[in-house]
């Protein structure tokens, strides 16, 4: 039996890219924190498939990512699973690792809502990220600023629209 590699399934990988995600994400214009573990399972989803981030900023008139040939032809690509905007588990273990390491922090707004963001220590690791891959990541995520004010069930919303009826439109 030949050993396969599935990258999503390595948890270094993992925390690079979620320490990219909260390092081009954490906070809006006005430093304020914006990522809820919904926002974030749903960013972590848009990266996997830059096909559905593009028609969600082409229909708010942002700019758009540029594809490479395996984001677009990939079987993840072509069949995206739903699953994974529902699925907190792995998140959650994730960012407590970043949180352990002091690369990642809580804080809670009117004592309830509760959010996630990059701390110094996680902004300077995740400037030591150099790879093509967490290059490539922390372009996908920069295009993805736009949405940062939008609601989850908003975003949610027109994910759930190009899933279903995106080989119509």
């Amino acid at each position: 039996m030949l050993p396969f590699y599935i990258p999503d399934f390595e948890v270094n990988l993992k925390i690079g890219k979620m320490i990219s995600l909260l390092n081009q994400l954490s906070f809006n214009r006005n430093e304020s924190p914006v990522l809820t573990l919904e926002k974030i399972a749903l960013f972590e989803f848009l990266s996997k498939h830059p096909y559905l981030l593009n028609r969600i900023l082409h229909q708010k008139d942002k700019e758009m990512v540029e594809f490479i040939r395996s984001e677009i032809y990939s079987i993840e690509a072509q069949f995206p699973n739903r699953k994974k905007l529902y699925d907190l588990k792995e998140i959650k273990k994730i960012l407590n690792i970043l949180i352990v390491y002091g690369f990642a922090d809580v804080k809670l707004k009117n004592g309830i809502d509760v959010y996630y963001q990059v701390t110094e220590e996680g902004k300077v690791y995740a400037d030591m990220l150099k790879s093509a891959f967490f290059a490539r990541m922390s372009v996908i995520f920069l295009k993805m600023k736009p949405l940062q004010s939008q609601t989850f069930s908003n975003t949610n919303s027109l994910i759930e629209y190009y899933i279903k009826d995106g080989s119509k439109n």
